[in-house]
């Protein structure tokens, strides 16, 4: 594709980063990706304070994208209610949770965020056996209700031997504060990770958390033995513990950096051996580490400037690539971003959050094949011109091909994008005038 457009600094052109001049988003139209994929679920099992009971934790996630929001005055509100039920032997209720919650946000931008979410968690205290359990996230202001269900067998642990608990993934931990909180645990409040993504830069450790409980055999000691596994690699992290289980259960925190581990999927494997290495119990965990700034400029600095190049001045990309060491890829990456930066000094450099936010919704929405959605046609001119004001689908018809036109009616200036889909296959080109300017007044 020819390239779409010089831009000569991303501060100026970046105005198109705004919010729609008609104040009314066309996001949905675009093929937003279905809410289904922003309400997650997980659960662990540990043994109950109650004798001869086992705790059921039941974890969710939901993002706001999963939501309906209302402009209330200066907010945005959204309502919506959890339930959560569990059904024992011949489908019998043995337990339910019903919540009703309302999120306010500022901006509209935060209403349909994709990354913003809130994490809770639900905890029963049950009998040993088979349950079935289902969640359902009802939203008050559309009507739209997502459902969860999970199947799970919950065993007594405190046997002969000792035995291990469920692995529990965790995306904070603090001390446990002054007021009692469902996400204590063992003199931790540990917030579970329901997504099991790691690898981002505010996520850079692996952090879990298990129970082993004492065997009615009181052996002396036990070993465990932890392993990070990848899907194609193999074990990539080994490490082993000895300790006493002492008043019937250790508990155990746990963190591994993964900060030089290449993004994929892998497998935490928790092993308990006894007397003589003899396995006595095992458990396993899977969880991914998704690409990240820092793990993009060690492993994938292609990509990254690449992607600079659709912004970026005369000069500047020959400069990038000549960085060879991580170091020097890194300082240059920052130069890069700092010179548009509309408000040194702070924290946040908005120009930049606003453009990976748009690799990321492109990546999202028009990936094809194993091409990813930036680097498609329809990816680009959505990170160079943002959100379309307006977009008209066209399917397949006699004697046309499936097209879209995107309108963008902002900055006094129309501009009016072509693709068609020519193979029938999702495969949308565009086509001239590749800056999207038409009229005698743009020539």
């Amino acid at each position: 594709m020819k390239r779409l457009v010089t831009i000569l600094t991303l501060a100026t052109t970046l105005v198109a980063f705004n919010s729609p001049a008609t104040g009314e988003s066309k996001f949905q139209l675009l093929g937003r990706k279905s809410i289904d994929n922003f309400f997650l679920v997980d659960h662990s099992a540990f043994n109950s304070l109650e004798t001869g009971r086992v705790r059921l934790e039941v974890y969710y996630q939901i993002y706001n994208a999963a939501l309906t929001f209302y402009r209330h005055q200066t907010d945005y509100v959204a309502d919506y209610e959890i339930s959560v039920v569990v059904y024992g032997k011949n489908d019998l209720l043995e337990d339910s949770f019903s919540q009703t919650r309302q999120v306010r946000v500022l901006t509209d931008e935060t209403a349909k965020s994709e990354f913003d979410y809130r994490t809770n968690q639900v905890n029963f205290d049950l009998e040993p056996g088979k349950y079935e359990v289902k969640l359902l996230l009802s939203d008050a202001n559309s009507s739209d209700v997502l459902e969860r269900k999970f199947k799970v067998k919950l065993e007594w642990q405190n046997k002969k031997n000792s035995r291990l608990s469920d692995i529990q993934l965790v995306q904070a931990i603090s001390p446990v504060g002054d007021e009692p909180s469902k996400f204590d645990k063992g003199g931790y409040t540990l917030v579970p990770s329901v997504s099991h993504k790691y690898g981002a830069e505010e996520a850079l450790k692996l952090m879990f958390y298990f129970e082993v409980y004492q065997g009615n055999s009181e052996e002396d000691s036990v070993a465990i033995e932890m392993k990070l596994r990848h899907e194609t690699k193999g074990m990539l992290y080994r490490d082993t513990l000895t300790s006493e289980v002492t008043d019937g259960v250790l508990r155990q925190f746990r963190e591994i950096s993964v900060d030089n581990l290449r993004p994929g999927e892998f497998r935490l494997d928790v092993t308990l051996k006894g007397r003589r290495d003899r396995v006595i119990d095992s458990k396993a965990k899977y969880f991914e580490l998704v690409w990240s700034e820092q793990s993009q400029l060690m492993y994938d600095y292609e990509s990254i400037v690449n992607q600079l190049s659709l912004i970026s001045l005369p000069g500047e990309i020959k400069e990038l690539k000549a960085q060879e060491t991580y170091d020097d890829r890194v300082a240059a990456f920052n130069d890069f971003w700092a010179s548009r930066d509309p408000s040194p000094g702070t924290r946040e450099n908005e120009n930049k959050n606003e453009f990976y936010h748009r690799v990321h919704v492109a990546n999202q929405m028009f990936s094809y094949l194993r091409r990813a959605g930036w680097k498609t046609d329809r990816g680009r001119v959505y990170i160079l011109y943002g959100e379309p004001d307006q977009v008209e689908d066209y399917p397949f018809e006699l004697n046309q091909l499936p097209h879209q036109e995107w309108h963008y009616y902002r900055d006094a200036r129309y501009r009016k994008f072509v693709f068609i889909d020519e193979t029938g296959d999702g495969d949308f080109r565009l086509i001239p005038p590749y800056d999207g300017l038409i009229g005698p007044e743009d020539n």
